[in-house]
């Protein structure tokens, strides 16, 4: 097999595991976000993450569909699942908002990593016109753990006042 078949194959493999990843991403948020409207901001932002994740899902969709493949109806089913627990990880705990929030900020860590992992395979393959769709999802997936990491005292202060109240 040819390096750029095999990094073909390898790259498919990476968009239909990060087609799981944003479904796994839609599934906790929609699990989340009924325990964060007493956090207005956080819970507008977590909308618009969400809707942002639903795009990404169908850009991988549509890289996947232009290179003659599909996404993996297990890896969505498995990661379905994990999102669901994942979901219920911390519900009911004292400070779930800050657990959701420290989880959240390490999701879109990984979430860039493996965004980059995929440009890179992206150019291996031969496939780099799909470069600045990949690049536009990982830029939204960095504003948004940066918007998270620079909140952190403020969501520290908003729970503090929720308890308190």
């Amino acid at each position: 097999m040819s390096n750029v078949k095999q990094a073909m194959d390898t790259y498919l493999n990476g968009l239909r595991n990060q087609h799981a990843v944003e479904t796994q991403a839609i599934g906790t948020i929609q699990n989340e976000l009924p325990r964060m409207k007493a956090y207005p901001e956080l819970h507008s932002k977590m909308e618009a993450d969400h809707e942002r994740s639903v795009t990404q899902a169908a850009r991988l969709d549509d890289l996947l569909e232009k290179h003659g493949s599909k996404k993996s109806l297990l890896k969505e089913a498995v990661t379905g699942a994990v999102a669901t627990v994942a979901g219920f990880t911390h519900a009911g705990a004292g400070d779930e908002m800050l657990k959701n929030v420290l989880a959240a900020i390490g999701f879109k860590a990984y979430e860039i990593s493996s965004y980059k992992v995929l440009l890179a395979l992206a150019d291996a393959a031969g496939a780099g016109d799909d470069k600045p769709i990949l690049e536009q999802s990982m830029k939204e997936e960095q504003e948004m753990g940066d918007w998270l990491g620079s909140h952190i005292p403020s969501f520290v202060d908003a729970y503090l006042a929720q308890k308190s109240a």
